[in-house]
């Protein structure tokens, strides 16, 4: 909640559950709330006129879509595991990120499939974990990277991999692979994370580099992967 000049404030907390296909249809709308989402903020109205409010304005777009879909045939996939494990190796990262694996709202089925095979509990630690930009490269399509939350993300990945702040470092150093990749003649995806590095530290630019492995956690995610998500 977030108090604003005039007694105002601002409520970031409204969650509304939707299928896969209706998060497609999210994304590609814009982000505009759909008639679904528009009724269920007809009753957060109600309720925050009845207790005090003296006019609500729904957001016209939405803050978030929890993982719209990924792509396929990167570089290198990012799998949640790795990120537990610190993400890209320091001598070639391009930065460092954190954030939970956060799937709020839920998975549904996640729970019970995780029951069924030993897992008492969905819950890991959050990541902290080095950038790289071989999860957004393509291999197949000649220089296409995609740098969103449907980058090349497999198991838990994406609920890390979604956050704007990450993907906007992703996106930097890609710009710089570009370059790159036009001033030595060859393709987006063969240009490697430490010749991003070395122009970021040739420019002064090379942010503080401090992924954590949490080995212990990162095996427990890597089994939950591949029993759960990968199969």
């Amino acid at each position: 909640m977030a108090i604003l000049p005039g007694g105002r404030l601002s409520w970031n907390a409204l969650l509304c559950k939707v299928n896969g296909t209706e998060a497609e249809e999210l994304a590609q709308g814009g982000a505009k709330p759909s008639a679904k989402i528009l009724e269920e903020m007809n009753f957060v109205e109600t309720w925050l006129k009845g207790i005090g409010a003296k006019a609500v304005k729904p957001a016209s777009e939405l803050y978030n879509i929890f993982h719209a879909g990924n792509i396929t045939g990167v570089v290198d996939p990012l799998y949640g595991s790795q990120m537990l494990l610190g993400g890209t190796p320091n001598w070639c990262a391009l930065g460092t990120f954190g954030y939970h694996f956060d799937v709020r709202g839920g998975i549904e089925g996640l729970g019970t499939r995780a029951s069924e095979n030993g897992f008492k509990s969905v819950s890991f630690s959050k990541p902290i974990f080095n950038i790289g930009i071989q999860h957004p490269q393509i291999k197949a399509v000649t220089n296409l990277a995609v740098v969103s939350p449907g980058s090349g993300f497999q198991g838990l990945a994406s609920s890390a991999g979604r956050i704007v702040e990450f993907n906007a470092g992703v996106g930097q150093a890609l710009g710089i692979a570009a370059i790159t990749a036009l001033l030595s003649g060859r393709n987006l995806s063969n240009v490697s994370n430490s010749e991003v590095r070395k122009v970021l530290l040739s420019t002064k630019q090379l942010p503080r580099v401090y992924g954590y492995a949490n080995n212990n956690e990162a095996k427990k995610l890597n089994n939950f992967e591949s029993l759960l998500v990968l199969v």
